[in-house]
């Protein structure tokens, strides 16, 4: 029985030459569940907003990409479905490039398993699982633990666009000090939650640039959330004294 080495994909050229001696022969049917899955994925992908494609120059095979301020997570397809036809790789081809300027950041390689126990899957499908993952901003009780760091700054930053604040730009830092404010809120901590807003508010005056009424006008709903009387109490014995100016009006007001 001839099997056809070579598959035109959605994503790529799918090359099933076996590498070596130890390389498997995938079956057909194998084989043509694995491409059902790619055209699954490709609408999946196709309606995702999250996700954006990279075409190799070189091999005309395309990547997947998700990125959130200070990280990249890049799906190789081809490699995952070629691994696990020929070898039985349960690995998903993944890595994490970490740093603003990826081309001299860190890159590491990521292990996602594919679940082996339902043999009637095809990676594919895997590889589906873990875009609406993505889709659906990494839930924790679904997230693979390898990619934690990547799910928790993709969370903040989600976080952070909830919070509508205007033309402040927002470092990562700034998305962690944000994070921290709203656990310091959930703890019940509130006081210490307006000490860390005051905090942020002082470094917009100083290190963005901004006037003190705009960091007022932007950070306004930061300071909704947090109780008007924890906010009152601070302004009554500040970290900082300066950091008055930067509350609510009614905080300072007689």
């Amino acid at each position: 029985m001839t099997v056809v080495k070579l598959h035109h994909t959605e994503f790529g050229l799918l090359d099933l030459t076996p590498p070596s001696k130890e390389a498997l022969q995938p079956m057909p049917e194998r084989i043509a569940a694995e491409l059902r899955g790619l055209g699954l994925l490709e609408s999946v992908v196709t309606m995702a907003k999250t996700w954006g494609r990279e075409v190799c120059a070189m091999t005309g095979n395309t990547t997947l990409i998700t990125a959130v301020e200070g990280f990249e997570l890049r799906i190789d397809v081809m490699e995952t479905i070629r691994k696990s036809l020929l070898f039985n790789d349960p690995h998903l081809a993944v890595s994490l490039h970490r740093g603003r300027n990826r081309s001299v950041g860190n890159i590491e390689n990521v292990c996602v398993l594919y679940n082996t126990q339902h043999p009637g899957c095809a990676v594919a499908d895997a590889l589906v699982s873990l875009v609406l993952l993505g889709e659906a901003n990494w839930p924790e009780n679904a997230t693979p633990h390898t990619l934690g760091d990547f799910a928790l700054a993709a969370q903040i930053e989600q976080r952070a666009r909830r919070l509508k604040l205007g033309l402040i730009v927002l470092s990562l830092e700034d998305l962690e000090e944000i994070n921290d404010i709203r656990k310091a809120l959930e703890l019940g901590i509130p006081q210490a939650a307006v000490d860390m807003l005051c905090c942020f508010c002082r470094r917009c005056y100083t290190c963005k640039g901004m006037e003190i009424e705009a960091v007022k006008r932007y950070t306004a709903p930061l300071f909704n959330e947090i109780p008007r009387e924890a906010i009152e109490s601070y302004a009554l014995n500040p970290s900082i004294p300066s950091d008055v100016l930067f509350l609510p009006d009614f905080a300072t007001t007689p």
